[in-house]
């Protein structure tokens, strides 16, 4: 894929300019410098097939069209080809707009030639259809500023697994399958997960006793002495203590504690579940049941680091120790978050986050959801789009607001008086409904025509 060096190298860069909070005039020290800039597609992009030359001994099983945008990973310089430019232009991108009045002084590489035309008739692209996506913009800067959503109010700093998103009956409700188990002292890898027929993420849940009892070296002795501690220890009791441990020797004994209240557990539901006791005390039958478990062998209900359920092949007969309800849709948003969340934080400016953290509001969307509100009331006006918010007047309080100086509601009281006026200064606007389709067609024509024929 090219790069904006390559485009630069090639004379294709046809306009560079510094944006962001720089352009604004409310940046501070230690703040990012974001650039923009507008390119064009090479002629043999354009008019051949549109695949990069690279490829071209490749092209029988791979195209690579054209590159259309060009940024790098934080997006902090993105670059447009002048087709999509201008596709954005004619939905006033407010991005895009911007770009037509920027001061010579933060261009870092001025308009070119072939672009003269369009630079001389710029004020016709102010109409009332800009308001559509400043408006949006700000709301969309308000709703970042504080939400549910916001991944500096709710951060995911766990990976979560499938098995997180599973469950099974409970009393009257559900519990996550791996409590259920770890309680009876079981384990999710000697389970068998099997489908139930027209139930969608339904499970039938059968457990490899024999393989078990193997490997943790289980005998049916065993059962018996901790059926007869039932009542006598409790897991609860063993955990608190293992959670309040002061040193690792404490914390070995309860560990030993809980292993015991767990083995309790398990007997108590082997006795239960398959009626192995008579008149309060075990009999025979718990002895023939113990022989008659031979180890299976099932797959387990998740492997290490898997993403999806296993199922198992299960002999005709067996029956279920439970029945799991996976909750699919839950696990592939939570996965989504995460690595969405993942990049954030991997990309994130550690002075913002700092300055957000002991707030319930990311002070930097709260600016600019004000700064585009100005904007978009003094487009309406008639002001035209003045993007240097010392010369429009309102940098201080838009600094005072990115550094804090206000609490979430008081804000939103100034946001709400600001958006009033918007409202009010759009429905008195004088200025044209939308933006000429002909004339955008025809700047678009012109660019390439100037910008080829100079070749």
């Amino acid at each position: 894929m090219k790069t904006i060096e390559d485009i630069r190298n090639e004379g294709r860069l046809l306009y560079h300019y510094i944006a962001g909070s720089t352009l604004y005039h409310c940046n501070e020290e230690g703040s990012d410098v974001d650039t923009k800039g507008l390119f064009i597609a090479s002629p043999d992009e354009l008019y051949g097939l549109g695949f990069d030359k690279q490829f071209r001994d490749k092209w029988k099983d791979k195209f690579d069209l054209y590159p259309t945008q060009i940024g790098d990973d934080k997006a902090d310089n993105v670059f447009y080809e002048v087709g999509k430019y201008m596709g954005m232009l004619l939905s006033s991108n407010a991005n895009v707009l911007e770009s037509l009045f920027v001061p010579e002084k933060m261009m870092i590489v001025k308009p070119h030639k072939c672009l003269e035309g369009f630079f001389a008739n710029r004020d016709k692209f102010i109409t009332k259809a800009c308001f559509r996506p400043f408006v949006q913009y700000a709301i969309e800067q308000m709703h970042k500023a504080r939400g549910l959503n916001k991944k500096i109010v709710n951060p995911i700093t766990e990976r979560k697994g499938p098995l997180d998103f599973a469950y099974t009956f409970y009393n009257q409700g559900s519990t996550n399958i791996v409590n259920w188990l770890s309680y009876r002292g079981l384990k999710q890898e000697y389970c068998g997960l099997v489908n139930i027929p027209n139930m969608r993420d339904v499970y039938g849940c059968y457990y490899d006793w024999g393989m078990h009892f193997q490997d943790d070296g289980i005998k049916y002795e065993d059962l018996v002495k901790a059926y007869n501690m039932s009542g006598k220890v409790k897991l609860s009791d063993a955990v608190e203590k293992w959670k309040s441990a002061k040193d690792e020797v404490q914390r070995k004994t309860y560990e030993h504690a809980m292993m015991k209240a767990q083995l309790v557990n398990m007997a108590e539901f082997i006795f239960r579940f398959y009626k192995l006791k008579e008149n309060g005390l075990p009999d025979i039958s718990l002895k023939n049941w113990y022989e008659s478990q031979k180890p299976i062998g099932y797959s387990g209900m998740a492997g290490e680091n898997s993403n999806e359920l296993r199922l198992s092949s299960v002999s005709k007969g067996e029956r279920p120790i439970c029945y799991v309800s996976y909750n699919k849709d839950g696990y592939t948003k939570h996965c989504i978050a995460y690595k969405e969340y993942k990049d954030w934080e991997k990309n994130r400016n550690p002075r913002r986050y700092e300055s957000n953290l002991n707030k319930n509001y990311d002070s930097k969307n709260m600016y600019h959801c004000f700064r585009l509100i100005r904007m978009g009331k003094e487009i309406a006006n008639g002001d035209g789009i003045i993007l240097n918010r010392e010369e429009a007047g309102d940098r201080a309080l838009i600094m005072d607001i990115r550094h804090h100086k206000f609490e979430y509601d008081e804000i939103m009281a100034l946001v709400t008086k600001e958006e009033e006026e918007l409202n009010a200064a759009i429905a008195s606007s004088k200025l044209p409904e939308e933006i000429d389709f002909g004339l955008v067609n025809d700047i678009l024509i012109d660019i390439r025509k100037k910008y080829y024929g100079m070749l």
